[in-house]
């Protein structure tokens, strides 16, 4: 196979491909979907890089989001990411504050832990961290028992797990190319980044087409990220490189 040059355009369903055989299997969540309100989603993680008995990725960790609509325009969304290891997990879990009428979902503050977990999912002593982090005036704080980094952040500011609601709001091809700040599992800021809207299109999904979505995610530092979202706004796919995450189920 000859490699795609930069004057080629890229595939229409890159990277859906590498998902295989579990786009195949796929079952997605349906009925009706309100973005902005209160909901519940879980996704699955998959590893492509090796293959189950039964035929693409395999299952590694989940993914539970919460968003919650508070009064006086808060909003927030509380993240839960457990990430099976040798022997063992890794959890990570965390609160992001953002304003409910911010479509971007720009973080105020946040706090979160994270934990190792024994092979019975017990926590392991002297593996629990916890960190809080703040966004204002163009400056990131984070702060742990080590003290508090600060990063000034030119534009806007986006975090990892906040992006999994972001693109289910955006306008579509309407949506113009975002530069951003990345903020990526609570505590790693990289600039220069860019989420955009490549196109809709009809993607094979558990043995029918269905319309997606995609939104391409580019950066330094990180594989590109692909999030496929449906006509209702659902995110209902991720590609990162050797990594997937597929909404299992929504709720409201």
């Amino acid at each position: 196979m000859s490699k795609m040059t930069p004057t080629q355009p890229m595939p229409e369903h890159f990277p859906l491909d590498s998902l295989g055989p579990l786009l195949a299997r796929y079952k997605p969540p349906g009925g009706q979907f309100a973005p902005a309100a209160a909901w519940t989603q879980t996704y699955g993680v998959y590893t492509l890089a090796g293959r189950s008995p039964a035929g693409g990725g395999r299952r590694v960790g989940r993914v539970e989001l919460k968003r919650a609509v508070g009064s006086k325009g808060a909003a927030a969304l509380h993240v839960r990411y457990d990430r099976s290891l040798t022997g063992g997990a890794h959890r990570t879990a965390g609160t992001i504050h953002t304003r409910a009428d911010d479509t971007l979902n720009q973080p105020r503050t946040w706090t979160f832990q994270t934990q190792l977990l024994d092979a019975g999912g017990k926590p392991i002593l002297h593996t629990r961290q916890s960190k809080t982090g703040t966004f204002a005036d163009g400056v990131v704080q984070i702060k742990d028992a080590a003290g508090t980094k600060r990063h000034k952040v030119p534009g806007r500011c986006l975090m990892n797990w906040a992006l999994f609601d972001t693109v289910q709001r955006l306008a579509g091809e309407k949506t113009e190319p975002i530069a951003f700040t990345l903020i990526d599992h609570f505590d790693q800021v990289k600039g220069g980044y860019t989420l955009s809207c490549r196109k809709t299109l009809g993607v094979a999904v558990g043995g029918r087409t269905i319309r997606l979505r995609a939104y391409d995610q580019l950066g330094r530092g990180n594989v590109p990220w692909v999030y496929w979202v449906d006509e209702q706004g659902r995110l209902l796919l991720i590609v990162a490189g050797l990594e997937a995450y597929m909404l299992e189920a929504s709720g409201q």
